[in-house]
C-alpha cells in the first residue's frame, strides 16, 4: 500500500510537470541510450572481422603456391645477428666496469684525474680522454696509447711492483703505484 501510494504520487509529479521539463529528461533519456549503444554496438564491430576481407584472404591464401624448395630454404637475416656496438654504448659499459671500482683515469687537458691509483699488478683500467684533440698517453713499462679525441683505451698495469707514471703529449699527468 505505502509503495502503491508512493509510485501515484511520483506518477502525479510527473504528469503535472510542465510541459517543457517533460521533453527535457525524455530527450536527455533518449540521447543517454543512443550513445550506450553506439558504444556497445562499435566494440562488437571491431571484435569481428570484416566478413569480405576474411573470404578475400582465404581466397588468396588458398590460390597461392608454395614450391617445396621455397619453404625449406632457410632465410638469411638482413642484419647481423650480433650487430656491432655504437661508440656511445662502448663507452657506456667501459665506464660501468671500470670506474665504478675506480680502475679509471680522466684526461682533461692533458691532466690525469684521479693523480695517482693503486692496483695490483696486470690488471686493466681505462683512459678516458675527455679534450676535443687526440692525445698520445703512455704507460711506463712499455704502452703507448693514440687516444682520440672524447674517446678511451683500455690498459694494463705493468708486473714490476713500483711507481709507473702516465704520461699525455710527453708531459707528466698522472701514476699508478702496482702492489702484488
Amino acid at each position: 500500500m505505502f509503495i502503491s501510494a508512493m509510485l501515484n504520487d511520483r506518477q502525479k509529479q510527473i504528469k503535472f510537470m510542465p510541459f517543457s521539463k517533460k521533453f527535457i529528461y525524455i530527450g536527455a533519456g533518449v540521447v543517454l541510450l543512443a550513445v550506450i549503444l553506439y558504444f556497445i554496438f562499435s566494440k562488437k564491430k571491431d571484435a569481428q572481422p570484416n566478413s569480405a576481407a576474411t573470404t578475400m584472404d582465404k581466397i588468396t591464401t588458398t590460390s597461392a603456391t608454395i614450391t617445396p624448395s621455397a619453404a625449406i630454404a632457410p632465410k638469411k637475416p638482413s642484419s647481423p645477428v650480433n650487430p656491432p656496438l655504437s661508440a656511445t654504448q662502448r663507452y657506456l659499459d667501459a665506464i660501468r666496469v671500470y670506474k665504478s671500482v675506480g680502475y679509471y683515469f680522466q684526461f682533461v687537458d692533458c691532466h690525469g684525474s684521479p693523480g695517482a691509483l693503486t692496483l695490483k699488478k696486470g690488471k686493466k683500467f681505462m683512459l678516458d680522454n675527455r679534450d676535443n684533440a687526440t692525445h698520445k698517453i703512455v704507460v711506463q713499462g712499455g704502452q703507448t696509447f693514440q687516444v682520440k679525441a672524447y674517446d678511451f683505451a683500455i690498459a694494463t698495469a705493468p708486473s714490476a711492483i713500483g711507481t709507473h707514471f702516465i704520461t699525455c703529449d710527453g708531459g707528466g699527468s698522472a701514476s699508478i703505484v702496482v702492489q702484488q
